[in-house]
């Protein structure tokens, strides 16, 4: 579905004004529809965080307009059951177009590019590609300065296996930490593909008590399954490095960058299977023991 008329139910008019302002720089143009029996053939309907029963609107709005994509606009929390999707306040248009893109290839196949991360979305994974994401990360990164609020990032990498690793056992391995990574994320964060088989998962909101929960969830599933290779059982471990940035601190996507990876290459030299941080503010992985997994 290609999506280019837009509407807004917020009954706060400068909230309105602003959430419309970021619709339209991404490309979209925005009906006068304020109300959901107002709505005619629009094709996505943001529904605002000032309402008094936004579950009760936005059921309104799927009645109006069933085929329309709903998203509900918020500054933090999970998704909402009525909504498709959260659309993170304040609004960065570059990330409207991103989820748009990725909401317009859910309708059919996930598109193989001719070469690994050329597409928005990695064949194997369905992450994003870092080459067409990592504006909106630098963004986002920006977004949490100025606004002053907390904001995590993980990467993720798997530990050795014994033998070699052959196109299906890869293909199984990145499979099974997709859906684990899935599985633990919520619908504001994002996960994205890395060159060397690594994901980065940027965590809006999230500080670093937040995100070590995260990366310790995905690190037990992960630990929990096994791989067959012929007649040999493989028991899958992976290790996360985490960085996050404090409200009130000066840091940049290249400092967070850098401490997870930090991270992740002190928790490998400790036997991999856990989760190793640093701080921003002094750079160095923690003295802690890390979080090993039995």
């Amino acid at each position: 579905m290609t999506i280019k008329l837009a509407a807004v139910i917020e009954p706060n008019n400068a909230r309105h004004k602003t959430i419309s302002s970021a619709l339209k720089k991404a490309g979209l143009k925005v009906s006068l529809a304020r109300e959901p029996e107002q709505l005619a053939r629009e094709q996505l309907v943001v529904v605002g965080a000032s309402l008094k029963s936004p579950t009760r609107t936005g059921r309104a709005v799927r009645r109006a307009l069933p085929d329309a994509l709903v998203f509900a606009a918020q500054r933090s929390g999970f998704k909402a059951p009525w909504a498709d999707g959260v659309l993170p306040l304040p609004v960065s248009p570059n990330d409207l177009k991103v989820r748009l893109a990725e909401r317009g290839q859910r309708s059919g196949p996930v598109p193989v590019s001719p070469r690994p991360g050329d597409g928005i979305l990695d064949p194997t994974t369905n992450f994003y590609t870092f080459a067409h994401f990592k504006e909106v990360l630098f963004i986002e990164v920006k977004r949490a300065r100025r606004y002053g609020f907390p904001l995590a990032l993980a990467l993720v990498g798997f530990d050795p296996l014994p033998g070699e690793i052959d196109a299906e056992l890869h293909t199984q391995l990145m499979g099974g930490l997709a859906l684990a990574i899935r599985r633990s994320l919520r619908d504001t964060d994002y996960p994205v593909q890395q060159p060397g088989d690594k994901v980065l998962l940027l965590m809006p909101h999230t500080d670093l008590a937040g995100s070590l929960i995260v990366a310790r969830r995905i690190t037990e599933r992960v630990s929990r399954a096994t791989l067959q290779a012929g007649d040999t059982v493989l028991p899958p471990t992976i290790s996360v490095g985490v960085a996050a940035g404090e409200p009130g601190r000066e840091y940049g996507f290249s400092d967070l960058i850098r401490q997870a990876q930090d991270g992740l290459s002190a928790a490998q030299a400790s036997g991999g299977n856990r989760v190793e941080f640093v701080s921003v503010s002094d750079g160095a992985p923690s003295e802690k023991p890390g979080f090993p997994l039995p």
